[in-house]
């Protein structure tokens, strides 16, 4: 059963953030006191939480032995629970209330996919290691490349399409960008999206939502504009209920359980 991490110093903390943000994980920190009697009452629930969504990472840490990581994250009463993903932390809850607390991981983190992906060969899986690293930095068209290598060794991976499509929407956003190279990124990132939906049955949350997110791209006013503008107001409407369909889907397969932005695996 998995259990918190108690983080123990500022270099295990950021060792840990660390590994967590290339593991494309989203981590949920509770800042405690060993005096705060709420922090000890809550407790259980935290543990139980990091047991039913083991995909997520979950740390503890000790503001009174670990100032400076409170100071840096404002924590002013205890305790203090964190939502952190790969931009920084999104959401935060403060008081020992269970149901703010069990509702903010709910929103972010996935159960556990029952979608066994087969092994990749071992360049292939290298490959995808150092696109994930790329990711986590911030190297989107380096990402690009580890992942389109990878697919090139191993073609059709559900994984690696999804991962790809994902770095193609962050490059989507890159300061610099052309327009004409957006769009050529959105369609790039719906096309792997619908290779990687239907396999795994159909059952991997994370290509639905993949796929939600390419369809909503694709509906943004500067990709619509290669219609016909008598075409446009339909194609917008289509993509955006495409949309709305991938992301039922994601909830289904994920027992309604989807994490929000969820990232690369």
């Amino acid at each position: 059963m998995a259990a918190p991490v108690v983080i123990e110093s500022i270099s295990h903390w950021n060792s840990t953030l660390r590994s967590a943000k290339q593991e494309k994980k989203t981590i949920f920190v509770d800042f405690f006191a060993t005096w705060c009697g709420p922090c000890s009452a809550i407790a259980p629930v935290f543990e139980h939480l990091a047991a039913e969504f083991s995909n997520a990472v979950f740390l503890k840490v000790d503001v009174d032995k670990l100032q400076p990581i409170a100071q840096k994250y404002k924590v002013t009463a205890m305790p203090t629970f964190y939502t952190i993903k790969e931009e920084g932390p999104v959401d935060s809850v403060q008081g020992a209330d269970r149901s703010a607390l069990r509702d903010m991981v709910a929103k972010h983190a996935i159960r556990p996919s029952t979608v066994n992906h087969p092994p990749l060969p071992e360049k292939a899986e290298k490959l995808k290691v150092d696109g994930n690293t790329a990711f986590a930095e911030g190297d989107f068209v380096q990402a690009f490349l580890c992942y389109s290598r990878a697919l090139d060794v191993a073609p059709g991976s559900a994984v690696l399409l999804v991962n790809r499509a994902h770095t193609l929407m962050k490059m989507v956003k890159m300061e610099g960008t052309t327009k004409a190279d957006r769009n050529k990124y959105r369609r790039k990132a719906l096309e792997d999206c619908l290779v990687a939906v239907p396999q795994d049955d159909g059952k991997w949350a994370k290509a639905w939502l993949r796929l939600a997110e390419a369809s909503l791209l694709s509906a943004e006013e500067e990709s619509i504009e290669e219609f016909p503008i008598h075409k446009r107001a339909m194609k917008r409407k289509e993509r955006i209920a495409g949309a709305e369909e991938a992301l039922k889907a994601a909830i289904e397969h994920s027992e309604g359980k989807i994490k929000e932005g969820a990232c690369t695996s």
